[in-house]
């Protein structure tokens, strides 16, 4: 069972496979479910939790118009929920392949996507698995 929602430019996917029809559905509603929630709390509390952005914005700009904040009293900030880079890959990109060399190559790595310099292009390339089936190709 596989969901796909689009919101404002947003996509949730929501996904759960068993043997159960059934409770695969159920599975991806709640899934659906928490993933709307956080969604709406986060919308409705700002940019990640906080004043929303317009009002930190508009004080900004009243405190610059008053001359209340200079550049040497702004604190660096750091988003508490920012994600981190946990793992980094490389892909070897000097020696052009196939798109046919590419789509082998995707099956014995263990990510969705796999990107190639292209031999017809020379310019970077990447297939990647789609959600639907199939492959899909991205060039620039």
């Amino acid at each position: 069972m596989e969901v796909v929602t689009n919101l404002k430019g947003t996509t949730i996917i929501c996904q759960n496979e068993s043997p159960d029809m059934y409770g695969s559905i159920d599975k991806a509603a709640h899934a659906l479910n928490r993933k709307l929630r956080k969604y709406k709390e986060r919308r409705m509390d700002g940019w990640h939790g906080g004043d929303a952005m317009s009002d930190d914005f508009m004080t900004a700009l009243e405190g610059l118009q008053e001359g209340e904040v200079g550049m040497e009293e702004t604190e660096d900030f750091v988003d508490p929920d920012a994600l981190q880079v946990t793992k980094v890959d490389s892909f070897n990109l000097e020696k052009p392949m196939s798109l046919q060399e590419a789509i082998f190559s995707l099956d014995y790595i263990d990510h969705d996507f796999y990107v190639y310099r292209s031999e017809e292009t020379d310019k970077i390339s990447v297939v990647y698995k789609r959600h639907t089936g199939g492959i899909g190709l991205i060039e620039p």
